[in-house]
């Protein structure tokens, strides 16, 4: 039998200007790096000035409390934070391995994924694949198969409704910031993952 490198999950959660990853763009970015039995191996969080500050939905505003002013003042700018962001994976895979790659998991994962390949994109590097495992795993997806027997007892299927109903600490002033949510979004998959030692 062949002998792979030991995968390790990339749990990621992204926040943006908008809803369209071609026309907004990525603010902050980060990350919870495990290995497989989700021990917790590196964490990033990255804020910086998207590419275009002012291409900026009211909803996205709404959403994370950030406005464009406070996006201008931000240091980092979308180039270094890429840079960052790369030094950070290949701490913990070689893109030049085909068989060494980290399997990226997210709430929502074909938002966040999406927007991260655009990120590179965008960054002049068409080589996302080089770093991750195509797809993404879905802990919402996960969750709606884990909870579909009893589906009707949720009033939505948003993380924090989710966290609850899991016995998750929920903290609302600390909500939809990137962070946060993806540190719910592991303790989410940890109880799945009790629940359904196969995933």
């Amino acid at each position: 039998m062949n002998e792979y490198p030991g995968y390790k999950c990339a749990f990621i959660d992204t926040e943006t200007t908008g809803l369209d990853r071609h026309n907004h763009n990525i603010f902050q970015l980060s990350g919870i790096i495990t290995d497989p039995d989700l021990n917790v191996l590196e964490k990033f969080n990255f804020k910086f000035q998207p590419f275009d500050i002012d291409n900026f939905e009211q909803e996205a505003i709404d959403r994370t409390g950030v406005n464009k002013e406070d996006l201008r003042n931000l240091e980092m700018i979308a180039p270094e934070a890429y840079q960052e962001f790369i030094k950070v994976l290949s701490r913990h895979c070689n893109k030049y391995d085909k068989t060494d790659k980290l399997q990226m998991i997210a709430y929502n994962s074909v938002f966040d994924s999406d927007f991260l390949r655009e990120f590179f994109i965008k960054n002049g590097d068409n080589y996302y694949g080089s770093y991750f495992w195509n797809p993404a795993i879905c802990v919402y997806q996960a969750s709606a198969w884990f909870a579909m027997r009893v589906r009707g007892a949720f009033t939505n299927f948003k993380l924090k409704t989710l966290c609850v109903s899991a016995g998750i600490k929920w903290d609302d002033d600390k909500a939809h910031d990137a962070m946060y949510d993806v540190e719910q979004t592991l303790e989410l998959f940890k109880y799945i993952k009790e629940y359904v030692p196969s995933l």
